[in-house]
């Protein structure tokens, strides 16, 4: 996202000061990219790669400079006008619009692969998307990624240390209209919670209580088009989730297993139902407008 929503600015001070020792140290005069690890105002550095990554061209085209122009001029040694161009003391912040680019990912076609996500990268592609605030940016980005938003039920699997967290998504899940289908003991909870949901049986235990309905064919037959599942390892239902999951990628619904990426999810449905097709170009001149 950028600008950042939820890094702190001590955070963002140490990441500059981190980038600034690395170029230094390492007498970069080009592109390079640095991934960093923030929790908090704690910062970490992951790796840094001496090249241009997809990232390049999308911070140059939300904030209007063409970076790739001014890095080949940089390495060939040829002069440049540095005026315009932002620096780590004073960036180029965007405030009427939101730049979101969005993993795309090829599980169908990567047979009985578990969708999903851990420290490798597993993206084949990425979109960038914008919008006049995050949740408008957030939806188009979801939907441009072939994501579609559920007219019908959504599966909630959820580990326990989630609870907490989670019930909040829930309500607002409920209170969008959307009927909500979850494992036993999440249903016995979120029903204890005053969040209706519909009980069904774990794929290894179908058949066993006749009064519960299958989750694959649930799924198969259209009456859950989105499912959230977000579990862990410490758990006898492993594989079940695993099946779960593979279940959704083989039958083309959409599935979220990321905690953060459901709760902007749950808050973009509430609050950006309708979503513009303007250009990137309409909000830059927007922007430029207001300066003027």
């Amino acid at each position: 996202m950028l600008p950042t929503q939820t890094v702190s600015q001590g955070a963002i001070e140490k990441v500059k000061d981190a980038t600034r020792k690395i170029a230094k140290a390492f007498a970069i005069s080009g592109p390079f990219n640095v991934q960093f690890l923030v929790k908090g105002n704690d910062v970490l550095v992951i790796e840094c790669n001496l090249r241009a990554s997809r990232s390049f061209p999308f911070v140059s085209k939300t904030l209007g400079v063409d970076f790739i122009d001014v890095a080949t001029k940089v390495m060939i040694g040829e002069s440049i006008d540095e005026k315009p161009l932002p620096t780590l003391d004073h960036p180029i912040i965007p405030a009427d619009y939101v730049a979101i680019k969005a993993p795309m990912f090829s599980w169908p076609r990567l047979r009985d692969a578990d969708p999903i996500l851990r420290c490798e990268m597993a993206s084949t592609g990425e979109v960038a998307c914008f919008g006049e605030g995050i949740h408008t940016a957030f939806l188009k980005a979801m939907l441009s990624t072939g994501f579609k938003i559920p007219q019908k039920g959504i599966l909630i699997g959820i580990q326990q240390s989630f609870r907490p967290k989670f019930l909040g998504v829930a309500e607002q899940l409920h209170n969008e209209g959307f009927k909500l289908f979850a494992t036993e003991a999440t249903s016995d909870w979120l029903n204890a919670n005053n969040v209706p949901a519909t009980p069904v049986a774990w794929p290894s235990q179908e058949g066993q209580n006749p009064s519960l309905s299958s989750i694959r064919k649930l799924i198969r037959d259209g009456s859950i088009d989105l499912v959230i599942n977000l579990p862990n390892n410490n758990t006898k239902f492993v594989h079940d989730n695993y099946v779960i999951r593979r279940t959704a990628v083989d039958s083309g619904i959409a599935l979220l297993t990321n905690f953060q990426v459901t709760k902007l999810f749950a808050e973009a449905v509430q609050k950006s139902r309708k979503v513009d097709s303007k250009s990137l170009f309409h909000y830059r001149q927007y922007s430029a407008g207001k300066m003027a």
